[in-house]
C-alpha cells in the first residue's frame, strides 16, 4: 500500500524589508516606524504568547522581543538573549529550542504548537516570520491580528504621526515598477496594490539593497518556481538579478 503523508496546515504572520507585514489572515501592509509594535499577542492553551518589534534608523529590525509563557527570549541585531542571559546556538531549554535553519535561526516552543523564524543581515533582521500549525479561535493582537492597518494609519492625524512617529509613504520607486514587471503572469490584478507597497518598502532606504532585496525575494518565492521572476532572480544572499536596474 502506498504511504501517505500528511501535512500540518500552517498559519503564518511575517514582516520582511523595512515595514511590509503579512498577517496570518488578510493582505500584505506596509508600516514605516521606529516605534514599538505588537507584533503577535495570543493565548492557546492556556500559555500566553507576547511577540513585540521595533525597527531601527535603517529600516530592519533592531529588537524583538519574544515572550512565550513569561519566558523572554531579546533578539537586538545577532545577539539572543533568554532571562536576560546571552545565549549561543544550539540553545536546548525545557520549553524551547534556539537552532541554525539554514541561513536563518529558528525558535520553537515546546508548549505551543510555534516557531519564529528570522533572518540577520549587519544592520539587523530583515525578515522574521511566525508560524502556527494551529488556528487561533480567540483571535490575535497586534500587527498579525489585522489586515486593515495601512487605512488606519492612513487616518492617523499630523500630531498623531509626530508623536507616534509613524507614517506610511506613497512615492515612486522606479526599482519597483522594474520588479514588477517581470511578475505580471504571477500577480497579475494584484501588481498595483504590489507596486504601491514596494514604493512604502523602499522610501527612504534607497541606498539599502538589503531593503528591496528582502522584499523582491519574498515575492519571488509566493510566485514559485515555474513564474518568469524566478528565472531571473539568483537566489544568492546577495539578492543579485540578471537585470542590475532592479537594484540601481
Amino acid at each position: 500500500a502506498a504511504m501517505t503523508t500528511i501535512e500540518t496546515q500552517k498559519y503564518t504572520c511575517k514582516t520582511f524589508g523595512s515595514g511590509v507585514v503579512k498577517p496570518f489572515d488578510g493582505s500584505h501592509f506596509y508600516v514605516s516606524s521606529d516605534c514599538p509594535f505588537t507584533f503577535a499577542r495570543f493565548t492557546l492553551n492556556r500559555v500566553e504568547c507576547d511577540i513585540a518589534i521595533r525597527r531601527g534608523p535603517r529600516g530592519l529590525l533592531a529588537h524583538v522581543e519574544i515572550i512565550i509563557n513569561k519566558i523572554k527570549t531579546v533578539l537586538h541585531g545577532g545577539d539572543i538573549s533568554v532571562e536576560g542571559n546571552s545565549v549561543s546556538l544550539p540553545y536546548d531549554h525545557t520549553y524551547q529550542h534556539i537552532f541554525r535553519y539554514g541561513i536563518y535561526t529558528r525558535l520553537r516552543s515546546s508548549l505551543l504548537p510555534l516557531s519564529v523564524t528570522w533572518h540577520v543581515l549587519p544592520g539587523g533582521i530583515d525578515t522574521l516570520r511566525v508560524e502556527l500549525e494551529h488556528e487561533l479561535s480567540a483571535g490575535v493582537a497586534g500587527l498579525c491580528g489585522k489586515d486593515n492597518l495601512a487605512g488606519v494609519m492612513n487616518k492617523l492625524s499630523p500630531e498623531e504621526e509626530a508623536e507616534n512617529n509613524c507614517f506610511c509613504f506613497k512615492l515612486k520607486h522606479n526599482a519597483c515598477r522594474h520588479f514588477f514587471s517581470y511578475t505580471l503572469d504571477c500577480l497579475r490584478a494584484k501588481t498595483p496594490s504590489f507596486i504601491q507597497i514596494c514604493e512604502q518598502n523602499s522610501h527612504s532606504f534607497e541606498e539599502s539593497p538589503y531593503i528591496r532585496c528582502a522584499f523582491f525575494k519574498e515575492v519571488a518565492e509566493h510566485c514559485g518556481n515555474t513564474s518568469f521572476i524566478m528565472r531571473w532572480f539568483s537566489g544568492s544572499p546577495r539578492c543579485m538579478f540578471r537585470s542590475k536596474h532592479l537594484l540601481a
